[in-house]
């Protein structure tokens, strides 16, 4: 199969009447760091392209009545960068930062990374960890989803073929919330991650955990929320006890999530290393232990 048409439009109306025309055959563009490589190497084969990169307004970042919102066009380097973005939502910002090369983040976007879905993506863990939803606007109109409830599996999401994710919503919180990213790869530059990680942590007055949001990432088939882990830290004051019984039992969780696994045991150690770090980073940052 060739590719019949590329349409290159200017607004969202105009792209959903380009996708509108056969919403099962074109592929979005959102970037195409991913795409393109599908494209090659035919695991792809649409007949219509359709690229969002000349949509202004789905490059825009905002804070909108309590909310921070992220144009699913917004590379990662603007991401990166973003005032707003390091304002009140630092972690995404570090997940921007550990994409690829320079390359790549120049031209990668939020967007894309969602709807491709990859297992080991990073800015998921971060969305997921700071309770972001995604708005996809189609014909019909638009509509609101938690990413957590998009995630369908290796790359598979439950996005409809005539919608586009136009834009993703993060609460931003009222009372003092730290968070942090953490990625394991094989070295220090462009690698996939092997695990990835963001965790938040609400604190009260007195120092006590009144809230906490967990994301793992290339542990399964899509990433996830531990609440396990997040249900053992609400309520309770940060102490090495309660650190390592998170480790354990993160660690519990990607075992089981992983099963026979040849990698289960190697990422069963490197979870509670990673949750041992981020406890760290969030503790030197709101310096509290």
């Amino acid at each position: 199969m060739r590719v019949l048409d590329y349409f290159q439009p200017t607004t969202v109306d105009e792209a959903l009447r380009c996708l509108s025309t056969s919403p099962d055959t074109t592929k979005v563009l959102a970037g195409g760091t991913d795409l393109v490589i599908q494209l090659r190497e035919r695991i792809v084969e649409p007949e219509y392209i359709l690229d969002l990169g000349s949509i202004k307004e789905l490059q825009e970042v905002a804070e909108t009545d309590g909310h921070l919102v992220i144009g699913s066009m917004t590379t990662f380097a603007a991401i990166e960068k973003d005032p707003l973005v390091l304002k009140y939502a630092p972690m995404l910002a570090q997940a921007a930062a550990s994409v690829g090369s320079p390359q790549i983040r120049n031209t990668g976007t939020i967007g894309g990374n969602l709807a491709n879905a990859a297992p080991a993506a990073d800015s998921v863990p971060a969305l997921l960890a700071l309770e972001a939803k995604a708005v996809l606007t189609g014909t019909h109109g638009e509509r609101e989803a938690a990413v957590s409830e998009l995630l369908a599996g290796v790359n598979k999401t439950h996005i409809a073929s005539d919608e586009i994710l136009s834009r993703l919503v993060i609460p931003i919180p009222v009372t003092p919330s730290y968070g942090t990213f953490v990625k394991l790869g094989r070295r220090k530059a462009l690698a996939i991650a092997r695990l990835n990680l963001g965790l938040t942590m609400t604190l009260n007055n007195d120092g006590a955990i009144s809230k906490a949001t967990l994301a793992l990432g290339a542990v399964g088939t899509a990433a996830y929320r531990v609440g396990q882990v997040e249900e053992l830290l609400a309520g309770k004051h940060p102490s090495p006890e309660l650190f390592a019984a998170a480790k354990q039992i993160i660690g519990q969780v990607v075992a089981e999530k992983l099963g026979s696994r040849p990698t289960a045991s190697y990422k069963q150690t490197i979870a509670g290393a990673a949750l041992g770090r981020a406890f760290a980073a969030i503790g030197a940052g709101c310096g509290r232990w």
